[in-house]
């Protein structure tokens, strides 16, 4: 009987690096790290069908979610901090296109021209209503799409007249469609991140932003924890990745890693862990006032280390 292989580069030298029981789902999981791209990776996968409505009332594997918050008014809730750092980003992208990825057109599009975002896995679309709400990004109007399924995606398409796709249409979209695709805290999720990871690069235009955040297996506190860290959830955390594993797998489906420093995304992530310690997140959100504080957040648990990536040629 063979033996898992690696769920993004597909090598067969995988070692056994241990076994821990879930908190939601009350049996063993195995952990296993690829010996080729280093990927982290959790067997066996749960399945879809654990991203309930109760999972995403925080009721489920999960507890620090709260989707039906987001969905009604996302802001108000501590995901704004998150969506403002993604609007930086993009902002940053546009202005300065060339820093790292070099114009082959001979011309840049229209100032006016709209910018075509895809938001995969859109979840509760509290990003794609923070998106409308902004409306344009230097002066370019968005053309918004989301991509999920599930209860909230039907509320999103047919309560709230977003586009939203599963893979199904995702599929059927031309090649080359957007000029952005953010994938917030969605690859860990996935069984298959390479094949994600495919059909995107496919999509984004020459020149286009992949904006991706997920945890980092090789930062200070995971090292030192181990499969105890706290993201290694194995009933939802699958595919665990660190720099190296998904520089890799970004090179495999012909995307350049872009390296950037985040401050609010940084900064959601610890208020979110204190979603239960009403006091605890207080006091954070004082501390994280100060960036020295937030970049020694940042260097303990490698949120920046973890890239998001261009797709070469091109200007968007």
């Amino acid at each position: 009987m063979s033996g898992p292989v690696c769920r993004s580069c597909g090598s067969s030298r995988v070692k056994h690096v241990g076994r821990k029981r879930g908190e939601f789902l009350p049996r063993e999981f195995d952990f296993h790290r690829c010996q080729d791209c280093t990927l982290l990776f959790v067997e066996p996968f749960s399945g879809f069908e654990i991203y309930d409505d109760a999972y995403y009332r925080g009721q489920g594997a999960d507890p620090y979610v709260d989707y039906a918050a987001e969905y009604q008014d996302y802001r108000r809730t501590d995901r704004v901090l998150e969506f403002d750092d993604m609007a930086r980003l993009a902002t940053d992208f546009f202005r300065h296109p060339t820093q790292s990825n070099p114009p082959t057109s001979p011309s840049p599009p229209s100032p006016t021209q709209p910018i075509a975002w895809l938001d995969f896995g859109c979840g509760a679309g509290g990003f794609l209503k923070y998106l409308r709400s902004r409306g344009a990004f230097l002066g370019r109007p968005l053309e918004l799409t989301g991509h999920d399924v599930g209860s909230y995606a039907d509320l999103l398409r047919t309560v709230d007249g977003f586009r939203i796709l599963d893979l199904a249409g995702l599929a059927a979209e031309p090649s080359q469609r957007y000029d952005v695709i953010s994938m917030i805290e969605v690859i860990e999720h996935l069984p298959d991140p390479a094949a994600a990871l495919t059909i995107i690069a496919r999509l984004l235009k020459p020149g286009g932003l992949l904006l991706l955040t997920t945890g980092n297996l090789d930062c200070r506190m995971a090292r030192r924890q181990g499969i105890q860290f706290r993201y290694c959830v194995p009933e939802i955390h699958v595919s665990l990745f660190n720099p190296r594993a998904l520089n890799r797998l970004y090179e495999r489906v012909g995307l350049t890693p872009r390296r950037v420093t985040y401050r609010g995304v940084v900064i959601f992530k610890v208020v979110k862990s204190l979603r239960h310690q009403r006091r605890a997140r207080h006091l954070a959100r004082l501390a994280l006032r100060f960036p020295p504080f937030v970049r020694l957040v940042d260097g303990l648990y490698g949120v920046s280390a973890m890239p998001c990536a261009v797709k070469s040629g091109g200007q968007t």
